[in-house]
């Protein structure tokens, strides 16, 4: 096997941001086979161990030994896979809808106002991973000249809210937000979703004053159930 990499995180990680909660790194930069990690590490905390190689499409056998004070129980976990649902029985699930100078309009960074957005409510019907997508195609709208013409390059950004979401305060109840896939203008989330809990997943874009169509693309182990969210 080439130069191995691993990585510890802390509380989880997201393969589509893959700097967030690393806690230590290390590698077998002198190519000797092996890397040694330390790390501090506290009971009661979930803590989630990353191994990968040098170079892509490269696979081998490989064994983790951990040293210390106390013992540590390793359990696979398989997240990462609803990202490219490489699995057959992956369920999807689709919504369209669009966002027009008739749309609700707040400030998402609570600097610049007038952004165009839509709430969607999520009825999740299996507690688990699942992949959420968008795809759209906006427009700019220009007060001054009343002109809309199309650019492929903006993007959608897509927040998901517990329980309810405030406009007036878009960092409350804030749950998960944008993660990016590469240079992809659209965005596109990993999150573990629960059954009897009320998500809002809130559509806007980058930029204020942007109109036009878009669609949720969900995957995972089940349905959401995706419905026009309004009070």
């Amino acid at each position: 096997m080439k130069t191995t990499y691993a990585y510890v995180y802390t509380n989880n990680f997201n393969p589509l941001d893959v700097s967030k909660n690393v806690l230590n790194r290390s590698g077998d930069f002198s190519n000797q086979g092996q890397f040694q990690l330390t790390a501090v590490l506290e009971a009661d905390m979930k803590y989630d161990f990353v191994m990968t190689t040098s170079s892509p499409n490269i696979t081998g056998k490989f064994s983790i030994q951990a040293s210390g004070r106390s013992n540590i129980h390793f359990n696979r976990i398989c997240s990462p896979s609803v990202i490219e649902i490489p699995y057959p029985d992956a369920v999807k699930s689709k919504y369209s809808l669009q966002l027009t100078t008739n749309s609700q309009t707040y400030s998402r960074d609570c600097r610049k106002s007038n952004y165009y957005y839509e709430t969607i409510r999520m009825n999740v019907v299996e507690t688990g991973y699942y992949a959420l997508s968008s795809d759209s195609s906006m427009d700019i709208f220009d007060d001054s000249s009343i002109d809309i013409f199309d650019d492929s390059s903006i993007d959608t950004f897509g927040d998901i809210y517990k329980d309810d979401f405030n406009p007036m305060n878009p960092f409350e109840n804030l749950l998960s937000q944008d993660y990016r896939a590469c240079s992809s203008p659209d965005f596109k989330f990993i999150v573990y979703l629960h059954t009897d809990t009320k998500y809002i997943l809130v559509v806007t874009t980058s930029s204020p004053n942007m109109t036009g169509n878009f669609s949720i693309l969900t995957t995972g182990i089940n349905t959401i159930i995706l419905n026009r969210y309004g009070k």
